[in-house]
Protein backbone atom coordinates (compact mmCIF):
# COMPACT_ATOMS: atom_id res chain seq x y z
CA UNK A 1 0.00 0.00 0.00
CA UNK A 2 1.02 3.23 -0.72
CA UNK A 3 1.82 6.28 1.77
CA UNK A 4 1.78 10.17 2.22
CA UNK A 5 5.30 10.75 2.66
CA UNK A 6 5.37 14.89 3.50
CA UNK A 7 8.53 16.59 4.05
CA UNK A 8 9.25 19.93 5.66
CA UNK A 9 12.65 21.38 4.47
CA UNK A 10 14.17 20.89 1.31
CA UNK A 11 17.25 21.28 1.53
CA UNK A 12 19.80 18.54 2.33
CA UNK A 13 18.84 16.65 4.35
CA UNK A 14 14.74 16.75 3.47
CA UNK A 15 15.83 16.63 -0.64
CA UNK A 16 18.00 13.58 -0.01
CA UNK A 17 15.03 11.58 1.99
CA UNK A 18 12.50 12.68 -0.64
CA UNK A 19 14.56 11.46 -3.89
CA UNK A 20 15.88 8.36 -2.25
CA UNK A 21 12.25 6.91 -1.01
CA UNK A 22 11.25 7.89 -4.58
CA UNK A 23 13.78 5.48 -5.65
CA UNK A 24 12.83 3.07 -2.87
CA UNK A 25 9.30 2.91 -2.96
CA UNK A 26 7.94 4.37 -6.06
CA UNK A 27 4.32 4.16 -5.50
CA UNK A 28 4.20 6.55 -2.21
CA UNK A 29 2.90 9.82 -2.81
CA UNK A 30 5.95 12.38 -1.55
CA UNK A 31 5.62 15.79 -1.21
CA UNK A 32 7.87 18.63 0.23
CA UNK A 33 7.27 21.92 1.90
CA UNK A 34 10.00 24.51 1.95
CA UNK A 35 9.09 28.59 2.86
CA UNK A 36 11.67 29.60 0.66
CA UNK A 37 11.94 30.01 -3.05
CA UNK A 38 15.34 28.15 -3.74
CA UNK A 39 15.28 24.86 -2.99
CA UNK A 40 17.90 21.78 -2.91
CA UNK A 41 20.90 24.02 -3.35
CA UNK A 42 24.90 23.73 -2.14
CA UNK A 43 24.65 26.38 1.06
CA UNK A 44 27.97 25.49 1.42
CA UNK A 45 29.30 26.92 -1.81
CA UNK A 46 27.72 30.14 -1.03
CA UNK A 47 31.10 31.77 -0.07
CA UNK A 48 33.32 30.67 -3.06
CA UNK A 49 29.86 32.37 -5.72
CA UNK A 50 30.82 35.04 -3.48
CA UNK A 51 34.33 35.21 -3.65
CA UNK A 52 33.63 34.37 -7.51
CA UNK A 53 35.24 30.66 -7.32
CA UNK A 54 31.82 29.81 -8.47
CA UNK A 55 30.82 31.92 -11.23
CA UNK A 56 27.06 31.73 -11.02
CA UNK A 57 24.83 31.40 -8.25
CA UNK A 58 22.53 28.68 -10.43
CA UNK A 59 25.50 26.63 -10.43
CA UNK A 60 24.82 25.84 -6.55
CA UNK A 61 21.70 24.45 -7.64
CA UNK A 62 22.70 21.99 -10.18
CA UNK A 63 22.99 18.73 -10.24
CA UNK A 64 26.36 17.38 -11.62
CA UNK A 65 25.15 17.24 -14.94
CA UNK A 66 23.91 20.81 -15.03
CA UNK A 67 19.93 20.88 -14.39
CA UNK A 68 18.86 23.14 -11.85
CA UNK A 69 17.40 21.38 -9.01
CA UNK A 70 13.59 23.47 -8.73
CA UNK A 71 10.47 22.51 -8.50
CA UNK A 72 9.60 21.20 -12.23
CA UNK A 73 13.12 19.24 -11.69
CA UNK A 74 11.96 17.51 -9.05
CA UNK A 75 7.93 17.05 -10.23
CA UNK A 76 9.17 15.95 -13.89
CA UNK A 77 12.19 13.85 -13.16
CA UNK A 78 11.48 12.73 -9.52
CA UNK A 79 7.80 12.39 -9.41
CA UNK A 80 7.84 14.67 -5.74
CA UNK A 81 5.23 17.15 -5.83
CA UNK A 82 7.62 20.40 -4.63
CA UNK A 83 5.16 23.41 -2.74
CA UNK A 84 7.64 26.29 -2.12
CA UNK A 85 6.79 29.85 -0.13
CA UNK A 86 4.58 27.71 2.39
CA UNK A 87 5.60 27.84 5.92
CA UNK A 88 4.47 24.97 8.57
CA UNK A 89 2.55 25.88 11.24
CA UNK A 90 1.19 23.30 13.33
CA UNK A 91 1.36 19.51 13.32
CA UNK A 92 -1.24 17.37 14.47
CA UNK A 93 -0.17 14.36 15.16
CA UNK A 94 -2.98 12.43 16.57
CA UNK A 95 -4.57 13.41 13.27
CA UNK A 96 -1.57 13.58 11.15
CA UNK A 97 -1.98 16.62 9.31
CA UNK A 98 -0.22 19.72 9.04
CA UNK A 99 -1.21 22.95 8.88
CA UNK A 100 1.06 25.37 6.38
CA UNK A 101 0.33 28.87 5.70
CA UNK A 102 1.57 30.88 1.88
CA UNK A 103 3.92 32.79 2.91
CA UNK A 104 3.03 36.03 0.71
CA UNK A 105 -1.03 35.25 0.90
CA UNK A 106 -1.59 34.13 4.31
CA UNK A 107 -3.64 31.38 2.67
CA UNK A 108 -4.06 28.17 4.82
CA UNK A 109 -3.43 24.31 3.61
CA UNK A 110 -3.61 21.33 5.38
CA UNK A 111 -1.48 18.39 4.78
CA UNK A 112 -1.90 14.80 5.71
CA UNK A 113 0.78 12.33 6.06
CA UNK A 114 1.35 8.65 6.94
CA UNK A 115 5.33 9.53 7.71
CA UNK A 116 6.76 13.02 8.43
CA UNK A 117 10.24 14.11 7.80
CA UNK A 118 11.34 16.91 9.69
CA UNK A 119 14.36 19.14 8.21
CA UNK A 120 13.90 23.00 8.51
CA UNK A 121 17.67 22.97 10.04
CA UNK A 122 18.76 25.83 11.74
CA UNK A 123 18.46 29.77 11.77
CA UNK A 124 21.42 32.10 12.05
CA UNK A 125 22.16 33.53 15.66
CA UNK A 126 22.15 37.01 16.31
CA UNK A 127 23.86 38.64 18.99
CA UNK A 128 21.77 41.25 21.02
CA UNK A 129 23.73 43.96 19.22
CA UNK A 130 22.05 47.44 19.14
CA UNK A 131 21.91 48.53 15.25
CA UNK A 132 21.74 44.43 14.13
CA UNK A 133 18.20 45.22 12.01
CA UNK A 134 20.43 48.27 10.15
CA UNK A 135 20.22 47.84 6.43
CA UNK A 136 24.00 46.27 5.03
CA UNK A 137 23.95 43.93 7.92
CA UNK A 138 23.91 40.35 6.78
CA UNK A 139 23.60 36.44 7.37
CA UNK A 140 24.86 34.10 4.87
CA UNK A 141 22.69 30.72 5.38
CA UNK A 142 20.29 31.29 2.84
CA UNK A 143 20.77 31.22 -1.12
CA UNK A 144 18.57 34.59 -0.62
CA UNK A 145 21.03 36.01 1.63
CA UNK A 146 23.66 35.18 -0.74
CA UNK A 147 21.68 36.68 -4.05
CA UNK A 148 21.42 40.04 -1.42
CA UNK A 149 25.27 40.29 -0.50
CA UNK A 150 26.45 39.16 -4.24
CA UNK A 151 23.96 42.49 -5.73
CA UNK A 152 25.32 44.55 -2.86
CA UNK A 153 29.10 43.64 -3.40
CA UNK A 154 28.79 43.42 -7.24
CA UNK A 155 27.32 47.53 -7.03
CA UNK A 156 30.08 48.92 -4.66
CA UNK A 157 33.10 47.22 -6.30
CA UNK A 158 35.16 47.96 -3.38
CA UNK A 159 34.77 48.70 0.60
CA UNK A 160 34.91 47.42 4.04
CA UNK A 161 33.32 44.86 5.86
CA UNK A 162 33.47 43.48 9.12
CA UNK A 163 32.72 39.84 9.66
CA UNK A 164 31.30 39.17 13.28
CA UNK A 165 32.61 35.30 14.15
CA UNK A 166 35.31 33.60 13.28
CA UNK A 167 34.64 29.87 12.94
CA UNK A 168 33.71 28.30 8.85
CA UNK A 169 31.38 30.95 7.60
CA UNK A 170 33.33 33.95 8.64
CA UNK A 171 36.60 32.24 7.79
CA UNK A 172 35.64 31.50 4.33
CA UNK A 173 34.16 34.79 4.08
CA UNK A 174 36.72 36.46 4.72
CA UNK A 175 38.42 35.16 2.02
CA UNK A 176 35.76 35.35 -0.33
CA UNK A 177 35.69 39.55 0.35
CA UNK A 178 39.33 39.75 0.53
CA UNK A 179 39.76 38.42 -2.77
CA UNK A 180 37.88 40.88 -3.75
CA UNK A 181 40.30 43.64 -2.82
CA UNK A 182 38.06 44.85 0.09
CA UNK A 183 39.45 45.48 3.86
CA UNK A 184 37.86 43.12 5.79
CA UNK A 185 38.19 43.01 9.77
CA UNK A 186 36.93 39.54 11.67
CA UNK A 187 35.39 39.90 15.20
CA UNK A 188 35.64 36.79 17.40
CA UNK A 189 34.32 37.25 21.04
CA UNK A 190 36.33 33.90 21.96
CA UNK A 191 40.35 33.92 22.55
CA UNK A 192 40.89 32.18 19.15
CA UNK A 193 39.50 31.01 15.92
CA UNK A 194 37.20 28.24 15.42
CA UNK A 195 36.84 28.03 19.15
CA UNK A 196 35.66 25.16 20.06
CA UNK A 197 37.07 22.96 17.11
CA UNK A 198 40.56 23.35 16.88
CA UNK A 199 43.03 24.22 19.53
CA UNK A 200 44.77 27.30 20.07
CA UNK A 201 48.01 26.52 18.34
CA UNK A 202 46.83 25.15 15.46
CA UNK A 203 44.03 27.93 15.34
CA UNK A 204 46.59 30.28 16.05
CA UNK A 205 48.09 29.69 12.30
CA UNK A 206 44.89 30.50 10.87
CA UNK A 207 45.09 33.78 12.42
CA UNK A 208 48.89 34.29 11.32
CA UNK A 209 47.89 33.72 7.39
CA UNK A 210 44.99 36.18 7.85
CA UNK A 211 47.65 38.87 8.71
CA UNK A 212 49.96 37.76 5.71
CA UNK A 213 46.75 38.36 3.70
CA UNK A 214 45.41 41.49 5.06
CA UNK A 215 42.55 40.54 7.05
CA UNK A 216 42.32 42.45 10.41
CA UNK A 217 41.52 39.92 13.33
CA UNK A 218 39.93 41.46 16.65
CA UNK A 219 39.54 38.30 19.34
CA UNK A 220 37.96 38.50 22.67
CA UNK A 221 35.83 41.42 20.77
CA UNK A 222 33.20 42.72 22.84
CA UNK A 223 30.82 44.23 20.12
CA UNK A 224 28.92 47.38 22.22
CA UNK A 225 26.58 48.51 19.24
CA UNK A 226 26.66 49.28 14.97
CA UNK A 227 26.65 52.08 14.46
CA UNK A 228 24.28 54.09 11.83
CA UNK A 229 25.60 56.24 8.58
CA UNK A 230 22.71 57.38 6.22
CA UNK A 231 20.30 55.18 7.31
CA UNK A 232 22.61 51.80 6.91
CA UNK A 233 25.07 50.33 8.65
CA UNK A 234 28.64 52.36 8.56
CA UNK A 235 30.76 50.97 11.31
CA UNK A 236 31.10 48.39 14.04
CA UNK A 237 32.31 49.63 17.56
CA UNK A 238 33.80 47.32 19.70
CA UNK A 239 35.46 48.13 23.46
CA UNK A 240 38.74 48.31 21.75
CA UNK A 241 38.63 49.97 18.97
CA UNK A 242 35.90 51.27 15.85
CA UNK A 243 35.76 49.52 12.68
CA UNK A 244 34.52 51.07 9.13
CA UNK A 245 31.55 48.61 7.72
CA UNK A 246 30.05 49.19 4.34
CA UNK A 247 28.90 45.90 5.26
CA UNK A 248 28.73 43.50 8.29
CA UNK A 249 28.44 39.58 7.76
CA UNK A 250 27.28 38.03 10.74
CA UNK A 251 28.42 34.40 11.39
CA UNK A 252 27.85 33.62 14.90
CA UNK A 253 26.39 29.82 14.27
CA UNK A 254 23.35 28.40 14.28
CA UNK A 255 20.70 27.62 16.39
CA UNK A 256 18.47 24.52 15.53
CA UNK A 257 14.65 25.40 14.16
CA UNK A 258 12.68 23.70 16.87
CA UNK A 259 9.68 25.91 17.32
CA UNK A 260 7.69 23.23 15.13
CA UNK A 261 8.59 20.51 16.69
CA UNK A 262 8.28 21.51 20.46
CA UNK A 263 4.81 23.00 19.86
CA UNK A 264 4.01 19.30 18.65
CA UNK A 265 5.08 17.56 22.00
CA UNK A 266 8.81 16.46 20.61
CA UNK A 267 11.33 16.25 22.96
CA UNK A 268 14.76 18.29 22.74
CA UNK A 269 17.68 16.41 23.67
CA UNK A 270 20.74 17.61 25.65
CA UNK A 271 22.20 19.79 23.25
CA UNK A 272 18.96 21.87 22.61
CA UNK A 273 18.42 20.18 19.03
CA UNK A 274 15.88 18.32 18.16
CA UNK A 275 16.18 14.15 20.10
CA UNK A 276 15.89 11.89 17.87
CA UNK A 277 17.06 7.86 17.99
CA UNK A 278 19.34 6.03 15.95
CA UNK A 279 16.46 5.53 13.03
CA UNK A 280 15.98 9.09 13.27
CA UNK A 281 12.77 9.14 14.64
CA UNK A 282 11.40 11.69 17.43
CA UNK A 283 9.25 10.53 20.06
CA UNK A 284 6.47 9.76 17.26
CA UNK A 285 7.46 6.81 15.46
CA UNK A 286 5.63 8.73 12.58
CA UNK A 287 7.75 11.83 12.68
CA UNK A 288 11.57 11.37 11.72
CA UNK A 289 14.15 14.45 11.67
CA UNK A 290 17.41 14.93 10.82
CA UNK A 291 20.22 17.61 9.33
CA UNK A 292 20.67 20.72 11.34
CA UNK A 293 17.70 20.49 13.59
CA UNK A 294 18.62 17.58 15.18
CA UNK A 295 21.89 16.60 17.92
CA UNK A 296 23.74 13.22 17.31
CA UNK A 297 25.89 11.08 19.57
CA UNK A 298 29.26 11.68 19.18
CA UNK A 299 31.18 8.42 18.62
CA UNK A 300 33.94 9.29 20.49
CA UNK A 301 32.90 10.66 23.66
CA UNK A 302 29.47 8.75 23.87
CA UNK A 303 27.92 12.12 24.44
CA UNK A 304 25.16 14.51 22.92
CA UNK A 305 26.43 16.76 20.30
CA UNK A 306 25.37 19.58 17.81
CA UNK A 307 27.69 19.74 14.51
CA UNK A 308 25.65 21.34 12.28
CA UNK A 309 27.33 19.84 8.74
CA UNK A 310 25.85 19.43 5.19
CA UNK A 311 27.70 15.84 5.16
CA UNK A 312 26.18 14.70 7.91
CA UNK A 313 22.25 15.75 6.52
CA UNK A 314 22.95 13.90 3.51
CA UNK A 315 23.46 11.08 5.39
CA UNK A 316 20.38 11.30 7.81
CA UNK A 317 18.06 11.78 5.12
CA UNK A 318 19.41 8.23 3.60
CA UNK A 319 19.11 6.85 6.76
CA UNK A 320 15.28 8.22 7.13
CA UNK A 321 14.03 6.91 3.68
CA UNK A 322 15.69 3.40 4.42
CA UNK A 323 13.75 3.44 7.40
CA UNK A 324 10.23 4.39 5.29
CA UNK A 325 10.42 2.02 3.22
CA UNK A 326 11.27 -0.75 5.08
CA UNK A 327 15.31 -0.71 4.96
CA UNK A 328 16.05 -0.76 8.60
CA UNK A 329 18.80 1.13 9.03
CA UNK A 330 20.91 3.27 11.68
CA UNK A 331 22.99 6.77 11.83
CA UNK A 332 25.46 5.97 14.65
CA UNK A 333 26.59 9.15 15.50
CA UNK A 334 29.42 11.93 14.17
CA UNK A 335 32.92 12.83 15.32
CA UNK A 336 33.38 16.49 14.52
CA UNK A 337 35.61 15.62 11.16
CA UNK A 338 35.38 19.14 9.10
CA UNK A 339 37.43 20.74 6.76
CA UNK A 340 38.16 24.68 5.60
CA UNK A 341 39.81 26.55 3.54
CA UNK A 342 41.75 29.44 4.45
CA UNK A 343 43.26 31.67 1.34
CA UNK A 344 46.39 29.36 0.75
CA UNK A 345 45.67 26.97 3.87
CA UNK A 346 43.56 24.06 4.85
CA UNK A 347 42.69 22.93 8.00
CA UNK A 348 40.72 20.42 9.26
CA UNK A 349 39.89 18.11 12.74
CA UNK A 350 38.44 15.09 13.63
CA UNK A 351 37.51 13.46 16.98
CA UNK A 352 38.59 15.55 20.17
CA UNK A 353 40.98 18.55 20.48
CA UNK A 354 43.14 18.06 23.87
CA UNK A 355 40.86 20.92 25.04
CA UNK A 356 37.33 18.96 24.69
CA UNK A 357 39.50 15.92 26.46
CA UNK A 358 40.06 17.95 29.27
CA UNK A 359 36.99 19.62 29.68
CA UNK A 360 35.27 15.95 29.66
CA UNK A 361 38.19 14.38 32.06
CA UNK A 362 39.68 12.04 29.11
CA UNK A 363 42.71 9.82 30.06
CA UNK A 364 44.45 12.23 26.62
CA UNK A 365 47.71 13.16 25.69
CA UNK A 366 48.23 15.05 23.19
CA UNK A 367 51.58 15.38 20.46
CA UNK A 368 51.97 17.95 17.98
CA UNK A 369 54.31 17.35 14.64
CA UNK A 370 55.58 18.68 11.28
CA UNK A 371 56.33 17.46 8.20
CA UNK A 372 56.25 17.85 4.62
CA UNK A 373 52.97 16.64 2.27
CA UNK A 374 55.20 15.75 -0.33
CA UNK A 375 58.65 14.09 -0.51
CA UNK A 376 60.64 17.28 0.49
CA UNK A 377 62.79 17.55 -2.82
CA UNK A 378 59.32 17.45 -5.19
CA UNK A 379 58.26 20.85 -6.46
CA UNK A 380 55.78 22.46 -4.29
CA UNK A 381 55.79 20.37 -1.25
CA UNK A 382 54.50 22.32 1.51
CA UNK A 383 54.72 21.88 5.44
CA UNK A 384 51.52 20.02 7.20
CA UNK A 385 51.43 20.65 10.92
CA UNK A 386 49.29 17.74 12.91
CA UNK A 387 48.22 17.61 16.52
CA UNK A 388 47.29 14.05 17.96
CA UNK A 389 44.95 13.42 20.61
CA UNK A 390 45.02 9.96 21.88
CA UNK A 391 43.99 7.54 24.63
CA UNK A 392 46.89 7.13 27.00
CA UNK A 393 47.75 3.75 28.03
CA UNK A 394 45.41 2.08 25.40
CA UNK A 395 47.21 4.79 22.56
CA UNK A 396 43.62 4.52 20.82
CA UNK A 397 43.29 7.64 18.67
CA UNK A 398 40.85 10.31 19.62
CA UNK A 399 40.99 13.04 17.60
CA UNK A 400 43.54 15.08 15.24
CA UNK A 401 44.00 18.27 13.95
CA UNK A 402 45.79 19.35 10.28
CA UNK A 403 46.65 22.68 9.06
CA UNK A 404 49.33 24.29 5.98
CA UNK A 405 49.40 24.85 2.74
CA UNK A 406 49.87 21.11 1.81
CA UNK A 407 47.24 18.31 1.65
CA UNK A 408 45.49 18.27 4.86
CA UNK A 409 42.37 16.77 4.46
CA UNK A 410 43.73 13.51 3.17
CA UNK A 411 45.30 12.94 6.74
CA UNK A 412 42.03 13.86 8.57
CA UNK A 413 40.20 11.42 6.39
CA UNK A 414 42.73 8.93 7.35
CA UNK A 415 42.82 9.57 10.82
CA UNK A 416 38.80 9.93 10.70
CA UNK A 417 38.37 6.23 9.44
CA UNK A 418 41.04 4.85 12.15
CA UNK A 419 39.19 7.23 14.84
CA UNK A 420 35.83 5.58 13.86
CA UNK A 421 37.52 1.62 13.96
CA UNK A 422 38.37 2.54 17.49
CA UNK A 423 42.08 1.51 16.11
CA UNK A 424 44.84 2.23 18.30
CA UNK A 425 48.16 4.00 17.40
CA UNK A 426 49.68 0.17 17.07
CA UNK A 427 46.94 -0.80 14.65
CA UNK A 428 47.62 1.61 12.18
CA UNK A 429 51.14 2.53 12.64
CA UNK A 430 52.16 0.32 9.45
CA UNK A 431 49.05 1.59 7.58
CA UNK A 432 50.17 0.75 3.74
CA UNK A 433 49.57 4.33 2.37
CA UNK A 434 49.85 4.91 -1.10
CA UNK A 435 53.47 6.61 -1.98
CA UNK A 436 55.17 9.00 -4.59
CA UNK A 437 56.98 11.70 -4.37
CA UNK A 438 54.11 13.95 -5.59
CA UNK A 439 51.86 12.81 -3.13
CA UNK A 440 53.61 11.88 0.29
CA UNK A 441 56.60 11.38 1.89
CA UNK A 442 58.55 7.78 1.81
CA UNK A 443 57.37 7.51 5.62
CA UNK A 444 54.00 9.97 5.59
CA UNK A 445 53.74 12.76 8.24
CA UNK A 446 50.81 10.88 9.48
CA UNK A 447 52.59 7.93 10.17
CA UNK A 448 55.50 10.25 11.27
CA UNK A 449 53.14 11.50 13.91
CA UNK A 450 52.29 7.75 15.09
CA UNK A 451 56.05 7.23 15.32
CA UNK A 452 56.31 10.28 17.70
CA UNK A 453 53.57 9.14 20.17
CA UNK A 454 55.32 5.51 20.02
CA UNK A 455 59.01 7.52 20.75
CA UNK A 456 57.01 9.37 23.71
CA UNK A 457 55.66 6.27 25.17
CA UNK A 458 58.94 4.92 25.80
CA UNK A 459 60.80 7.87 26.66
CA UNK A 460 62.96 8.39 23.93
CA UNK A 461 61.34 11.64 23.15
CA UNK A 462 60.53 13.55 25.99
CA UNK A 463 57.99 16.34 24.34
CA UNK A 464 57.54 20.02 25.62
CA UNK A 465 54.08 22.03 24.16
CA UNK A 466 54.09 25.37 23.07
CA UNK A 467 52.52 26.98 25.65
CA UNK A 468 54.63 24.96 29.00
CA UNK A 469 57.86 26.59 26.99
CA UNK A 470 56.58 29.89 26.71
CA UNK A 471 55.70 29.55 30.57
CA UNK A 472 59.43 28.69 31.25
CA UNK A 473 60.98 30.91 29.43
CA UNK A 474 59.59 33.80 31.38
CA UNK A 475 59.57 32.26 34.30
CA UNK A 476 63.33 31.68 33.75
CA UNK A 477 63.20 27.68 34.06
CA UNK A 478 64.47 26.87 31.00
CA UNK A 479 67.21 27.43 28.74
CA UNK A 480 66.06 26.90 24.67
CA UNK A 481 68.47 26.01 22.14
CA UNK A 482 67.98 26.55 18.61
CA UNK A 483 69.43 23.90 16.62
CA UNK A 484 68.98 25.42 13.19
CA UNK A 485 71.75 26.84 11.35
CA UNK A 486 73.10 30.68 11.97
CA UNK A 487 71.24 31.97 8.81
CA UNK A 488 68.13 30.02 9.53
CA UNK A 489 68.23 31.62 13.14
CA UNK A 490 69.39 35.22 12.03
CA UNK A 491 66.07 35.55 9.58
CA UNK A 492 64.20 34.55 12.75
CA UNK A 493 63.90 32.92 16.15
CA UNK A 494 62.19 33.15 19.57
CA UNK A 495 62.95 36.95 21.26
CA UNK A 496 64.62 36.23 24.86
CA UNK A 497 67.46 36.00 26.32
CA UNK A 498 66.44 32.53 27.11
CA UNK A 499 67.42 31.23 23.23
CA UNK A 500 70.64 30.38 22.18
CA UNK A 501 71.49 29.43 19.01
CA UNK A 502 73.62 25.92 18.66
CA UNK A 503 73.46 24.36 15.12
CA UNK A 504 72.59 21.03 14.99
CA UNK A 505 75.97 20.02 13.32
CA UNK A 506 78.01 21.74 15.71
CA UNK A 507 76.75 20.00 18.65
CA UNK A 508 78.64 17.14 19.13
CA UNK A 509 81.78 19.31 19.73
CA UNK A 510 80.60 22.51 21.30
CA UNK A 511 77.84 21.12 23.63
CA UNK A 512 80.14 21.34 26.84
CA UNK A 513 79.05 24.81 26.54
CA UNK A 514 75.74 23.84 27.75
CA UNK A 515 75.13 23.57 31.51
CA UNK A 516 74.02 20.10 32.62
CA UNK A 517 71.92 21.19 35.70
CA UNK A 518 69.60 23.44 33.67
CA UNK A 519 66.35 22.43 31.72
CA UNK A 520 66.85 22.11 28.25
CA UNK A 521 64.77 22.78 25.78
CA UNK A 522 66.09 22.18 21.88
CA UNK A 523 64.20 23.69 19.04
CA UNK A 524 64.20 23.46 15.31
CA UNK A 525 61.53 24.49 12.87
CA UNK A 526 59.63 21.32 12.15
CA UNK A 527 60.86 19.15 15.28
CA UNK A 528 63.12 16.21 13.97
CA UNK A 529 66.39 18.36 14.46
CA UNK A 530 65.05 19.32 17.78
CA UNK A 531 64.66 15.50 18.55
CA UNK A 532 68.00 14.31 16.89
CA UNK A 533 69.66 17.23 19.38
CA UNK A 534 68.10 15.90 22.52
CA UNK A 535 69.00 12.26 22.44
CA UNK A 536 72.42 13.50 21.57
CA UNK A 537 72.36 15.73 24.72
CA UNK A 538 70.25 12.62 26.44
CA UNK A 539 73.73 9.90 25.47
CA UNK A 540 76.20 12.99 26.55
CA UNK A 541 74.14 13.01 30.51
CA UNK A 542 72.20 15.78 30.17
CA UNK A 543 69.06 15.04 32.78
CA UNK A 544 67.02 17.30 31.68
CA UNK A 545 66.17 17.78 27.98
CA UNK A 546 63.04 18.21 25.96
CA UNK A 547 61.98 19.02 22.53
CA UNK A 548 59.58 21.55 21.65
CA UNK A 549 56.92 19.77 19.53
CA UNK A 550 56.17 21.14 16.43
CA UNK A 551 58.60 23.32 16.62
CA UNK A 552 58.87 26.63 15.12
CA UNK A 553 56.18 26.35 12.70
CA UNK A 554 53.53 25.64 15.25
CA UNK A 555 54.63 28.58 17.09
CA UNK A 556 51.49 30.38 17.83
CA UNK A 557 53.27 33.90 18.72
CA UNK A 558 54.33 34.55 15.21
CA UNK A 559 54.35 38.60 16.26
CA UNK A 560 57.11 37.78 18.63
CA UNK A 561 59.57 35.96 16.62
CA UNK A 562 62.80 38.82 15.97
Amino acid sequence: MSKRILVIGASACGAKAAARIRRLCPDDDVTLLDESRYISYAACGMPYYLGGRVRAMDDLRKTTYGRIRDAAYFQEVKGIQIRTGLRALHIDRTARLVEAEDVATGKSFSFAYDALILAMGAAPKTPPIPGAELRGVYHLTRLEDAEALAAELGGRGRGSAVIVGGSFIGVETAEALASRKWSVTMLERESQLFPGLLDFEIAAMIQEHFFENNVAVELNAEILSFGETDGRVGRVITKKAQYDADIVIIAAGLAPRTKLAQAAGLSLGETGALRVNARMQTDDPAIYAGGDLVENVHLVTGKPCYIPLGSTANKHGRVIADNICGIPSEFPGVQGTFACKAFDYSVGSTGVTEAQAARLHLDAGAVSVCGFDKAHYYPGSQILGLKLIYENGTHRLLGMQAVGKGDAVRRIDVAATAIRLRASIRDIVSLDLAYAPPFSAALDVFVAALNVVGNIATGLMKPVDAREAKALLEQGGALMVDVRSALEFERTHIDHPGVVNLPLDELPRRMGELPKNRKIICVCLLGLRGFTAQRMLDGAGFADVHTLEGGLFLWPWKDELA
